[in-house]
């Protein structure tokens, strides 16, 4: 969205194209020689503004998002239709590709035929069983347990991308609220933020361990006969949930 501008994986901030030449490299740094208090000090100060190579201002005119696609509105029939003329309209205005578009009056019969007329993630003909999303409902096709810091998280960083891409940022001087893009992206992420929410407040509160307990993690200390607590390195200062009879076979 920002267009190439350099920031740090962790928290954000701006940072040094030597910075992130290492975070390009995780295989090769330790993750403490990673993070930016370590990179930048903090009493300089705050690096410029910096570009990835290839969207440098000065290589190219801009790397920012031309049109941002919500893939749930592009499956609901109701909203998919307007969703496939942006990325029609994008892609009739993009050189090397635009002489070898069909024309704009067969882009609804296109949309209908590979979605359209399949609303409920299947096709008729599909025999392989390869659906889409929509062929599910609810939670219980789920590979993981979601936790309720799983969606705290996600929830917090949502509300980040919402308060950023809601407002103008002094940081990179650039009016998110004249971006159209901007402005559906955070329509988008309001509509999932409250969705988590909605999920979070459902959630049973002692659901709180980082990942679903499994036998073989090391879990400490030994509580009561049959009892043990997960440690959650992200939380350090607290036992991310009590695990009633989950390892009673562990001595």
């Amino acid at each position: 969205m920002e267009g190439g501008i350099l920031r740090d994986y962790f928290d954000h901030k701006l940072t040094t194209k030597e910075h992130w030449a290492k975070l390009r490299e995780p295989e090769t740094y330790t993750y403490g020689e990673l993070q930016w208090d370590v990179n930048i000090c903090e009493t300089d100060p705050a690096p410029p503004v910096a570009y990835d190579e290839v969207c440098d201002p000065e290589v190219t005119a801009s790397c920012m998002a031309k049109v941002v696609i919500s893939a749930e509105r592009l499956m609901d029939p109701a909203t998919g239709r307007a969703e496939n003329h942006k990325i029609g309209a994008l892609l009739n205005a993009t050189a090397g590709i635009k002489d070898e578009m069909i024309s704009e009056e067969a882009w609804d019969c296109l949309y209908d035929m590979v979605i359209g007329d399949n609303p409920n993630g299947t096709a008729a003909e599909n025999t392989d069983g390869f659906d889409d999303w929509r062929a599910r409902e609810g939670v219980a096709d789920r590979k993981h347990v979601v936790s309720t810091r799983h969606l705290n998280k996600m929830i917090q960083q949502l509300t980040r991308l919402i308060t950023k891409y809601g407002a103008y940022d002094p940081e990179t001087d650039i009016d998110w609220t004249a971006s159209e893009p901007a402005r559906f992206l955070v329509m988008i992420l309001t509509g999932h933020r409250y969705e988590l929410q909605a999920e979070l407040d459902a959630t049973n509160v002692n659901q709180v361990w980082a990942h679903p307990p499994k036998h073989n993690w090391v879990v400490f200390p030994k509580f009561w006969e049959e009892t043990r607590r997960v440690w959650d390195y992200n939380y350090p200062h607290e036992y991310s949930g009590t695990v009633l009879e989950m390892f009673s076979d562990v001595a």
